[in-house]
């Protein structure tokens, strides 16, 4: 005999206990991947050099671990642009023309100068 036919009280409370805590299993979930999402924004405000995309996990340990590698490369990327902008740069480089201050009409003088003569 079925006994989800004959109505019985027992079966029909344990399926309204069921309900509830896959209704409570489920909000349980989806505070989770809330609660992740705020994590990975407070990883992207904490370095906003790092592309949202770098970051993954469906847990925090799984997303710490992905900011942890996302934070090397970036600082490994920023290194290798100082030793490139340093090495850009001659040791020794002239400097620049005028080191004194000048008034607007020495400016002014000193461009009409350059110009060349019109005809």
């Amino acid at each position: 005999m079925d006994e989800t036919a004959t109505g019985d009280p027992t079966v029909e409370s344990l399926r309204g206990q069921l309900a509830e805590r896959e209704a409570e299993l489920a909000a349980s979930h989806e505070a989770g991947r809330a609660a992740i999402e705020r994590l990975k924004s407070a990883f992207i405000a904490a370095n906003p050099a790092i592309d949202p995309a770098m970051l993954s996990g469906e847990t925090a340990d799984e997303v710490e671990a992905s900011f942890a590698a996302a934070t090397a490369l970036v600082e490994r990327v920023r290194e290798q642009l100082r030793r490139e902008g340093a090495a850009s740069i001659p040791a020794g480089a002239p400097a620049r023309g005028h080191l004194a201050p000048r008034t607007a009409i020495e400016k002014i003088r000193e461009g009409l100068a350059r110009q060349a003569p019109r005809s």
